[in-house]
């Protein structure tokens, strides 16, 4: 098992080196230092709650909610900030309200005994239309100053030329590796996503660590949500739109299985490096928007089949 997690680990990072040295040539601007911080910058937010949709997808479930979850905690956030209200509150009240919906979506799919992608497709539909309703279809900007000056608009920044979010972002990455590999938490995780029968004859309770794992990744996505108010200072009515895909498809990229029980955090960081990667060089090579979307698709299909094949290989063996 260990050296199967490395073989996908090393070709998923094949397959990052390969599509850089393709855009490289293509582009000449892709190397430049400014656009290299650009795809940092943009692997942030998918990073973000891609460390929650791995531990989901590990623990068999997974989320479509989590872009719905980024836009209405994003633009409740911003109408909060706009009125005035004291800006720690307000991203104490923004995680929190994330982790209530992943709660929602937890007790649907353990409790009510609904499939994930039929509970988490409904409240993904419930949230995006709450986003639309808080803002009134209009985007939100232009904050007060006591907003923009207070700590939680300084994670927009940079620390010399280092951007804060991506080192948020790694040090989120840092401890999720570390909660997956030396913590029994992560264990049970694994338990529940391997063999949820043998899990809770081993004492875990299957239902709870899928409940916290919806919390977690509800939570990660508002997080995301501030993170991006205090860099672009604005909120548009689209935001998140999508952005499960996204996620999806940067978790399955780094190995995690759609069966659960496998896949690593550093395999999801090297799959959202290359979903920034791939979607800057498209915007640099001028690929028309409505082709963009197609082409995550094709990514996501190659990645399953991939996951396919060698899963049943490790069967055979």
């Amino acid at each position: 098992m260990k050296k199967l997690k490395m073989f996908r680990e090393m070709g998923v990072l094949v397959v990052l080196a390969i599509i850089v040295a393709v855009l490289s040539i293509i582009s000449p601007v892709f190397l430049k230092p400014v656009n290299l911080v650009n795809i940092v910058r943009q692997t942030t937010e998918i990073g973000i709650m891609a460390i929650g949709m791995t531990l989901l997808i590990i623990a068999g479930e997974m989320d479509l909610s989590v872009g719905s979850i980024f836009g209405a905690t994003a633009m409740m956030g911003a109408l909060m900030f706009k009125n005035a209200m004291n800006p720690t509150l307000v991203f104490i009240l923004m995680l929190a309200g994330g982790a209530a919906v992943g709660f929602l979506n937890g007790f649907l799919v353990t409790k009510a005994k609904m499939p994930a992608f039929i509970a988490t497709l409904g409240t993904m539909q419930i949230f995006r239309s709450v986003a639309y309703a808080v803002s009134g279809g209009m985007s939100i900007s232009v904050f007060p100053e006591k907003a923009t000056n207070s700590w939680v608009f300084k994670m927009g920044g940079s620390l010399g030329k280092v951007p804060v979010q991506v080192i948020i972002m790694l040090v989120l990455f840092v401890v999720a590796h570390i909660v997956m590999s030396k913590t029994k938490f992560g264990f049970d995780i694994y338990a529940t996503g391997g063999n949820r029968r043998a899990a809770k004859l081993a004492g875990i309770n299957t239902d709870r660590i899928k409940i916290e794992c919806f919390m977690l990744t509800g939570a990660l996505c508002a997080l995301a949500g501030m993170i991006s108010i205090a860099y672009l200072q604005s909120v548009p009515t689209t935001a998140g739109s999508g952005r499960e895909m996204d996620v999806i498809a940067a978790v399955i990229l780094g190995g995690a299985a759609l069966s659960g029980g496998r896949g690593t955090i550093l395999g999801t960081f090297i799959g959202a490096i290359i979903m920034s990667v791939v979607k800057n060089g498209m915007v640099l090579l001028s690929v028309p928007v409505f082709w963009q979307s197609g082409f995550i698709g094709v990514i996501i299909i190659l990645a399953v089949l991939l996951d396919t094949w060698l899963g049943k290989n490790e069967q055979e063996k």
